[in-house]
């Protein structure tokens, strides 16, 4: 019966850890996600998850949108990580750590932003951005 219990709770942590957190909404040029030690090129489609890396060259571009209507445009030469997201409104548990490494990017934001936004993080080589408004545009040399 112990040994049952611990193999539910393996799978089911597995199925929340691989549940999508966003989707490619379009791409253009080169670009891709780097997961783990995968390339997948950026398509229309393509579901993203926590601590996959999308990038972009000289003629690359990618929108995506969150699952909690979060919507990022990312330019060309650009690297952006998603380092953590977590949106459960019903246990009121909310997190949004991105990282542009490099690049450009405009964020228009989603309700993770409106219900909790000290639990939005946008990081640049700079220093990080606290979310208060909808939308702005970043740029990480």
């Amino acid at each position: 019966m112990l040994k049952s219990l611990f193999l539910v709770m393996i799978f089911t942590f597995s199925a929340i850890a691989s549940e999508s957190v966003a989707f490619i909404k379009s791409a253009q040029g080169d670009a891709v996600v780097k997961r783990e030690n995968t390339v997948i090129p950026a398509q229309k489609g393509v579901a993203l998850f926590t601590k996959d890396i999308l990038q972009t060259g000289a003629s690359g571009s990618m929108g995506v949108s969150f699952n909690d209507g979060t919507r990022i445009a990312v330019g060309s030469k650009s690297i952006l990580v998603i380092d953590n997201y977590l949106f459960a409104p019903s246990q009121k548990d909310f997190r949004f750590d991105l990282n542009l490494q490099k690049g450009t990017a405009v964020f228009e934001s989603g309700k993770i932003s409106k219900l909790a936004p000290e639990k939005v993080h946008f990081k640049v080589p700079q220093g990080v951005i606290g979310i208060r408004g909808t939308k702005f545009v970043v740029e990480a040399e």
